[in-house]
C-alpha cells in the first residue's frame, strides 16, 4: 500500500498569502481535498491529510504526522505571492535522493501540462517541512495570489480541479498506480472512474432524504460502503463514529482504532465543539443530531446558532448540562 501524505499549507490563524479577494489557506484546502478524492480512486494507495478544515498546525507537527504514519511521499500544497506568475516547486536544498529529484521532475511536468501555468522551474529550498520529513517530499506553489491573471484562474473551481489533476497524474506515474477499472494492457496509469455507493444487492442506491445524503457523504469522505437507505440504523451510527475517530486522528493525533465503536478511548479523545467551530467534526455533530431527531438546521459543518440550539435541546432531553457546547459527555450520549 502506497501512503501519500497531503499537506494543505497554513490554516486557522495563519491565512497564508492574501490577494484579489482570495486566501491561500482556503484555496490549498480545496485543492488538497480534490486531490485526495482523485487519488483514492486508484488501487493500492492510502491518503492522509494534515488538515481537513480551517485548523492551524505547526510546521514541525506537519512533518511529524507524516513521519509517524510512515508516508511514502509528502506533498505540501501552496499558493505563491510576491509579484511573479505561474507554477514552481521545491525540494530540500540539502542532501536528497535521486528518487526525490526524479519525482520533482514528474510533478513539475504534469502540473504545468494540466494547468497551462507559466513554468518557473524546479527549485530547492530549506523549508522546514522538506527538511524534517523522512520520505521524498515536495512543496508546490500553484500560481500567484497577488497576480491578477493567476488569481482569476484560482477563483475558478474547474481550474482548481486541473491543479489537483496534475498532482494526481504525477503521483500515479511516480508509483505506477492503476485505477480499479479493467486493464487495457497499457503500462500507463489509467484514469480513475468515480464510484457510486451501492446497496446490498450491488445496484446503485437512489434513496433520497437528509439521512441518505449523510450516508453518501460518509461513503465518499471516509471510503465506506454503507447502504444508502435513508434510515438511521447501526451501520450508519457506526459510520458516523468512524468518521469522528478518523477526524480526531487526523486533526489531533489521537491514535484511535477506527472501529466504529464509541468506547472509553474515543470518549476521552473527544474535543469540545462550540459555536463558531467549522469543519468535519462539526459536520459529524450536526449529522448525528439530525439522525437522533434534533434538527441543527443545515448540515454544513458550521456551528451556528441553530446548531447550538439543537445541542441545548438534546442536552436538556438527556439530563446533561445545558450549555450548548458539545463535549465528551454530549458526544457519548449522542452515540449511545
Amino acid at each position: 500500500m502506497i501512503k501519500i501524505f497531503i499537506d494543505p499549507g497554513h490554516g486557522g490563524s495563519d491565512p497564508g498569502a492574501v490577494g484579489n479577494g482570495l486566501q491561500e489557506k482556503e484555496l490549498v484546502l480545496k485543492i488538497a481535498k480534490r486531490l485526495a478524492e482523485k487519488l483514492e480512486e486508484y488501487d493500492g494507495v492510502e491518503v492522509r491529510l494534515t488538515r481537513t478544515d480551517d485548523t492551524f498546525i505547526s510546521l514541525s507537527n506537519r512533518a511529524k504526522m507524516a513521519n509517524d504514519w510512515g508516508a511514502h511521499y509528502y506533498l505540501s500544497i501552496h499558493i505563491n505571492a510576491g509579484g511573479g506568475e505561474g507554477y514552481e516547486d521545491f525540494i530540500f536544498n540539502g542532501n536528497v535522493s535521486s528518487a526525490t529529484e526524479s519525482k520533482q521532475s514528474l510533478m513539475n511536468e504534469e502540473v504545468v501540462e494540466a494547468t497551462g501555468f507559466n513554468n518557473r522551474g524546479k527549485k530547492q529550498a530549506n523549508f522546514a517541512v522538506l527538511r524534517q520529513t523522512n520520505m521524498p517530499a515536495i512543496l508546490t506553489e500553484n500560481g500567484f495570489i497577488d497576480n491578477a491573471s493567476d488569481a482569476n484562474k484560482l477563483k475558478d473551481d474547474k481550474f482548481l480541479d486541473k491543479i489537483a489533476e496534475g498532482h494526481v497524474n504525477a503521483i500515479a506515474k511516480m508509483f505506477g498506480l492503476k485505477s480499479g477499472s479493467p486493464s487495457n494492457g497499457s503500462n500507463a496509469p489509467s484514469k480513475p472512474r468515480p464510484s457510486k455507493p451501492k446497496n446490498s444487492n450491488g445496484s446503485p442506491n437512489k434513496a433520497s432524504g437528509t439521512i441518505a445524503t449523510i450516508q453518501r457523504t460518509l461513503n465518499s469522505r471516509y471510503r465506506l460502503s454503507i447502504s444508502v437507505d435513508n434510515l438511521f440504523g447501526p451501520q450508519t451510527k457506526g459510520a458516523l463514529v468512524k468518521g469522528l475517530q478518523t477526524e480526531l486522528n487526523r486533526q489531533f493525533n489521537r491514535g484511535l482504532a477506527v472501529d466504529g465503536v464509541f468506547g472509553p478511548k474515543t470518549r476521552r479523545a473527544c474535543v469540545t465543539v462550540r459555536q463558531g467551530a467549522r469543519g468535519n467534526i462539526t459536520w459529524i455533530l450536526q449529522a448525528v443530531l439530525h439522525c437522533k431527531g434534533t434538527s441543527p438546521g443545515a448540515i454544513d459543518g458550521i456551528f451556528g446558532a441553530k446548531t447550538r440550539s439543537a445541542v441545548r435541546t438534546f442536552q436538556r432531553q438527556n439530563n446533561l448540562q445545558v450549555d450548548g457546547i458539545a463535549g465528551p459527555q454530549t458526544f457519548q450520549m449522542l452515540f449511545k
